[in-house]
């Protein structure tokens, strides 16, 4: 496999899935080049070609854990909030879409509305966030985001309880597309921003500015089960994306130079 190929064949399954994990556009692609980089410095240790996608992810998790480090964002946890994660484990309902579930978005607003939920993600803890996207955004089974972690299936299954009630007491007291009532409205933003550049960033920015975590026992929130579901729909079908093309002629050139 030449530089090329190892682009073309991989560079937006890698791209989304470091967008799962940065939750962040401009990040990703930084970081999926870091991961192609590295990738192709290692590419004769790769044993077993067919093993690619798992040795590539691995290799950009690492990445984004070690960008995390330099920033002071530590994910260690103690003995006795593993133990306390475990025990909320049991809390944790696994999420299977049904019909009634189904969020519909207008297409004028599905950017920005993704936007905000990647953007929102972000004040997760980072391990919250690791296990809501790899599970809920990306795909992975229980079972390989406990391996990624370091910790046992319960474990992880109360950092995704944690993630979904957090996500849940937000956009329940906020958000337009699942309550007319709340005051956060996409086609308000748009309207009001009409005539202005760089949209979804002054949205991030306000949201921002208003919270800083995500701490659903700050709010006294209940659970709400049809809450839930319907922002993890809205989170499951976020679209994948893909890098520019400048970004993979720029990759391509430093593989080959």
């Amino acid at each position: 496999m030449n530089a090329d190929e190892l682009i073309y064949n991989y560079g937006t399954y890698i791209y989304n899935y470091a967008l799962k994990l940065s939750c962040h556009p401009n990040t990703a692609e930084d970081l999926c080049q870091e991961t192609f980089i590295r990738a192709w410095e290692k590419i004769d240790t790769l044993k077993n070609p067919d093993a690619i996608k798992s040795w590539l992810r691995r290799i950009c998790l690492n990445n984004f854990l070690m960008n995390e480090r330099q920033k002071n964002n530590h994910m260690e946890l103690l003995y006795d909030e593993i133990e306390i994660l475990e025990q909320e484990g049991n809390l944790y309902v696994n999420t299977y879409t049904k019909p009634e579930d189904e969020v519909i978005v207008k297409e004028s607003i599905s950017e920005l509305q993704n936007g905000c939920f990647l953007a929102m993600a972000r004040l997760l803890t980072l391990n919250q966030r690791i296990a809501f996207s790899l599970v809920d955004m990306f795909g992975l089974s229980l079972e390989e985001v406990s391996e990624v972690l370091n910790i046992s299936k319960s474990a992880t299954k109360g950092l995704l309880y944690r993630a979904h009630m957090n996500l849940a007491s937000f956009f329940d007291k906020h958000c337009n597309i699942l309550d007319v009532k709340n005051p956060c409205s996409c086609e308000a933003w748009i309207e009001f921003a009409s005539k202005k550049e760089n949209l979804q960033d002054e949205v991030k920015q306000k949201n921002s500015k208003l919270v800083k975590t995500l701490n659903y026992k700050e709010s006294n929130y209940a659970f709400n089960d049809n809450v839930r579901n319907k922002i993890i729909y809205l989170y499951k079908n976020i679209p994948d994306k893909k890098p520019s093309d400048e970004w993979y002629e720029r990759v391509i050139w430093v593989l080959n130079n």
